[in-house]
């Protein structure tokens, strides 16, 4: 990865001097550079047959979003509708899709989401009809509502998609199942005929992700679209289905899902990271006084107290990202595991919370120079905001998590031992006693936030990269910030700043923002200057 960004093809300010539907082509082609290193591909997930390498592709993932986030969300939009068919396609259908899908001989998209129903997947209206006397089924948005949306990769480029639709037979709905949907004859090219591919720019953030929305009318499907894993339909129209009902089925369509949620994790993490160091190496040449003694923003206690408080939350968040990762390769293959997973990745998807506060916070630290886009953060901050709602909404996902912890008492057992383990008890057992067992949001996002700080702790027994002080204030952070309980200040000092700095450091071909040295004052003035003519005479 590091030989790649150090290409022409990834030189970073192509995204800020090309045009949009340029630049948008540009990162298509950085995706299949990755894939042609075979630094990413399905095999690499778990399941799959290259899965001891997943815990390297994440870490790919991750660079890849702190590099450029349309970069990672581009790649995760093949990637995740790839899985699709591997996990949902008969033998024969994967072993047939297989190399255009590793290999990126087709770019996919994922046509799962519809825009009148956003992450409620169980209310997806798209239809697939069989057509008896044709053999062959028929795909269509029966409503303005039922329009796939949000689509990565659909505008341009894919010439493929994974549509997750009802399959209806003879007027019965046989619930949720995945097809193959040609989209294109060729990258680019105009949509085949019943198909309407629709815009969603202008959007807020990763601009260069090609992302859309589709209409499918009457578009004819061969028999063979449908994949075949879990249900068949003969030549004859007769369905059959190892699942035994529509709500079966439904579950097993939204498991592709799982390993996704660990991408807005990996790439925040990176991301928050990169912006810390950004800001640290900043601070150390931005003065704050010049006589009569020579002070920087590192010399300022306050700045001190805000950096530690950034880096803390970076310590967390690469905690955590590991412990979601070794959960994953714990976990993926049995049934019991697979649940446990699924709370796993979901509160490591709510990590997405504490990448915003870092990159925000960041942004602030610089001034004026962490809002221009060539210093990196504020694009960052604009392109993460979307994580949040990517792969399953963070509040969705917090409440998932606090309904599992209020059925199953964890401390049943045994008393709780730490401050994470103890706001769970507390937060759990008032919810049990509530006459309807419910809890507010504020309380679903502070457990949620009591599980991430378990698993860090649990993470850094595990493997100690830190003095145990610089946890103790980690912990005390979170007390203030995220579980609403008591805390003792946190003190900041050079010494665990500067240490941090170096265990959180970032690869140095990432690290392309000008105000890092003092030298960007020269490069942001440099129009102003001409031979001969100080700069405060120009103009007179």
């Amino acid at each position: 990865m590091r030989e790649l960004l150090r290409q022409d093809l990834f030189d970073p300010r192509l995204q800020d001097d090309l045009p949009l539907r340029d630049y948008m082509d540009l990162t298509i082609d950085r995706m299949k550079a990755i894939f042609r290193e075979g630094l990413i591909d399905n095999d690499m997930w778990m399941g799959q047959s290259r899965e001891h390498a997943f815990r390297s592709m994440c870490e790919v993932m991750g660079l890849a979003g702190a590099f450029d986030f349309s970069l990672a969300s581009t790649i995760t939009d093949h990637l995740i509708a790839g899985s699709a068919l591997f996990n949902h396609g008969s033998p024969e259908q994967v072993a047939r899709y297989h190399e255009e899908i590793t290999q990126m001989h087709q770019v996919y998209a994922f046509c799962c989401t519809e825009i009148g129903g956003g992450t409620n997947l169980r209310e997806i209206r798209t239809t697939v009809s069989w057509n008896r006397e044709e053999r062959s089924f028929t795909l269509d948005t029966p409503t303005d509502a039922a329009c796939k949306f949000w689509i990565g990769n659909i505008k341009h480029a894919a010439t493929v998609g994974m549509v997750l639709a009802r399959l209806v037979i003879g007027g019965e709905d046989l619930g949720h199942h995945w097809f193959r949907v040609p989209l294109r004859d060729e990258e680019n090219g105009p949509p085949l005929p019943g198909i309407t591919i629709l815009s969603c720019d202008p959007k807020g953030g990763i601009q260069a992700n090609q992302v859309g929305g589709a209409r499918f009318t009457g578009v004819r499907l061969p028999r063979e679209a449908l994949m075949g894993r879990y249900s068949r339909i003969d030549a004859d129209g007769r369905f059959s289905s190892t699942l035994p009902d529509a709500g079966a089925r439904f579950v097993k369509s939204i498991e592709t899902f799982v390993q996704e949620r660990i991408f807005p994790l990996s790439t925040g993490t990176r991301a928050s990271e990169l912006a810390a160091h950004l800001t640290w190496r900043f601070a150390a040449h931005r003065e704050t006084r010049g006589t009569p003694a020579r002070r920087v923003l590192l010399d300022e206690p306050l700045f001190l107290d805000r950096l530690y408080q950034v880096q803390l939350r970076c310590l967390a968040l690469r905690l955590l990202e590991r412990a979601v990762v070794r959960g994953v390769e714990r976990d993926w293959h049995t049934d019991p595991g697979r649940k446990n997973m699924h709370l796993l990745t979901a509160t490591g998807k709510c990590g997405s919370w504490l990448v915003l506060d870092v990159l925000a916070a960041c942004r602030e630290m610089c001034g004026s120079q962490g809002f221009h886009c060539h210093n990196q953060i504020v694009t960052l901050r604009t392109d993460f905001e979307v994580n949040v709602t990517f792969a399953g909404d963070n509040s969705v996902m917090a409440y998932q998590v606090a309904r599992d912890a209020m059925r199953f008492d964890r401390f049943a057992s045994r008393p709780p031992e730490t401050l994470p383990e103890r706001v769970e008890k507390e937060l759990t057992e008032a919810w049990r006693g509530r006459r309807d067992g419910s809890f507010t949001h504020a309380e679903a996002v502070t457990l949620v936030h009591a599980r991430m700080l378990d698993l860090v702790l649990k993470e850094h027994e595990a493997e100690q990269q830190v003095p145990q002080q610089i946890i103790d204030d980690l912990v005390a952070d979170f007390a203030a910030h995220r579980l609403q309980e008591p805390h003792r200040p946190v003190p900041a000092d050079r010494e665990k700043i500067d240490l941090l700095a170096e265990l959180l450091a970032p690869l140095p071909e990432l690290v392309t923002a000008p105000m890092v040295d003092d030298g960007y004052l020269a490069e942001f003035t440099s129009a102003a200057q001409a031979v001969g003519i100080p700069v405060s005479a120009r103009g007179r």
